[in-house]
């Protein structure tokens, strides 16, 4: 599936800039060599990264984010 049409990139380009060590839409875009024209795939590239990082952490938060939580609760 095409993500911008503007660079002609995919969601296959974009997940291999992912698994390549992206953690950012701007790192993504670096990584493709090109800079966001129009804006429109930006949020599919963030939800991408969004879904990246729910699969790295099995779907919750990390540890660390999980302590913050929890010590917040208690507060």
């Amino acid at each position: 599936m095409y993500v911008c049409l503007c660079h002609g990139f995919t969601d296959r380009d974009v997940r291999g800039a992912i698994s390549g060590g992206c953690h950012s839409v701007a790192a993504v875009y670096r990584h493709l060599a090109d800079r966001p024209q129009c804006g429109k795939c930006v949020p599919e590239v963030r939800g991408m990264l969004s879904e990246q990082r729910r699969a790295n952490h099995g779907g919750g938060a990390c540890a660390p984010c999980a302590s913050v939580a929890q010590a917040e609760s208690q507060a």
